[in-house]
């Protein structure tokens, strides 16, 4: 068998969308049965994956040297500073018998046999740098820089995050890996009509909504949704009703979320547009399954999770006229983009959806399981190169 590696750290619960990649990365590989190759995560967060039902294809490891700020982790950082390599790290691998890593940069790992592929979600902090510390800018900018550079391969969440590698670091695109991500849901069980009662009488909802389901960065643009709100009820219309959902918490601006939430509440829109924040993900499901449509306003995208949700479940969908929103939504009838501040514009969408909504119990999902059988041969694929990828020993 040929073991390949993910080492995930950095998970926390202000990036649920990280949480959520990684976990669909291991549901997807063990529904592809058997393969001949095993998953090993190596892990300083391991409780995001404990009520996972996998197989012995996939084993979680929890590593105390992967953890900020623990002795182990600032022994490790010292070795690594001594010797710009990551002996503590590699030596584990080898021990467990890894053969290659996928999703990661493991200082020092190919050079003792153990090829890295990394990624990299997005390049917003180069697109963006006004929403990040100028260190953070200067760190990531320097990290993209030094794996292109490795000529070991990168893999990217999409053809804008590609484009941007050429852009603005001169990559070879014949080095680039597009892995456009899909994920593994479980249509049947939330279509459950029972469930669904459940859940809306839970969140005291009674009319049709439109799911917003994105945590409060400011980049993710929740703004222009409560201006297009107010549009329709300066100009008279009936307003929708909006339920979001997400984390309320922007590190990179603590007070954003208070900020915003006075807004609506100056607004009188507390009533059309929800905040329910963090909810059980089967919960969020349920919801994204059965609203009339899904929006995303984001300035800004790797590769939007909730969009892949909602066409997993075959959901129309109302996005920010952005490269990355364009990618997804490509050839889908049932999807509307809208200028990234244009609330008019979203306004307008909003009331063509409304007009023909129905009830609350109008909008049953209709799965599309190709999308994820798609991605998930092109997982095994990658990962299949990179087990069989040779590399000269240290």
């Amino acid at each position: 068998m040929k073991a390949i590696a993910l080492v995930v750290y950095g998970l926390t619960e202000n990036w649920l969308g990280g949480v959520n990649y990684y976990r669909n990365l291991m549901s997807v590989f063990d529904g592809a049965g058997e393969t001949g190759l095993r998953l090993h995560v190596f892990t300083n967060a391991p409780d995001f994956f404990a009520d996972m039902k996998l197989s012995p294809r996939v084993v979680v490891h929890r590593v105390p040297m992967l953890q900020h700020r623990t002795p182990e982790w600032f022994l490790r950082k010292i070795v690594a500073a001594a010797t710009g390599r990551d002996p503590m790290l590699v030596r584990l691998l080898r021990r467990t018998g890894v053969q290659a890593i996928a999703f990661s940069h493991v200082p020092g790992a190919s050079a003792a046999g153990i090829p890295c592929l990394p990624w990299i979600p997005d390049f917003q902090s180069q697109r963006h740098p006004e929403y990040f510390p100028q260190w953070v800018v200067d760190v990531e900018r320097r990290r993209a820089q030094d794996w292109l550079r490795g000529g070991g391969g990168l893999i990217v969440s999409s053809l804008a995050a590609r484009d941007d590698a050429v852009a603005l670091f001169g990559a070879d695109p014949a080095q680039l890996h597009v892995m456009r991500f899909s994920p593994c849901l479980d249509g049947d069980a939330i279509s459950l009509p029972a469930l669904r009662d459940e859940v809306l009488a839970r969140h005291g909802i009674a009319r049709p909504y439109f799911f917003l389901p994105n945590q409060y960065w400011q980049h993710k643009n929740h703004g222009v949704v409560v201006a297009a709100l107010q549009w329709l009820r300066d100009d008279g219309h009936e307003v929708p009703l909006v339920i979001s959902t997400g984390k309320t918490l922007d590190p990179r601006k603590p007070g954003y979320f208070n900020e915003f939430e006075d807004k609506v509440r100056a607004a009188g829109l507390n009533d059309c547009y929800r905040i329910l924040g963090v909810i059980d993900r089967q919960d969020m499901l349920v919801l994204l399954a059965h609203a009339v449509a899904v929006i995303n306003p984001s300035r800004f995208e790797g590769w939007s999770s909730s969009v892949e949700e909602a066409k997993a479940l075959g959901k129309p969908l109302i996005v920010s006229d952005i490269p990355v929103h364009r990618e997804q939504v490509a050839g889908r009838t049932t999807a509307d983009l809208f200028g990234v501040d244009d609330a008019d514009a979203l306004a307008g969408l909003l009331s063509k959806y409304a007009a023909r909504a129905g009830t609350v119990n109008d909008h049953a999902p209709k799965p599309e399981p190709a999308l994820y059988r798609s991605f998930q041969a092109q997982f095994i694929a990658v990962l299949d190169s990179l087990a069989h990828r040779t590399t000269a020993a240290a």
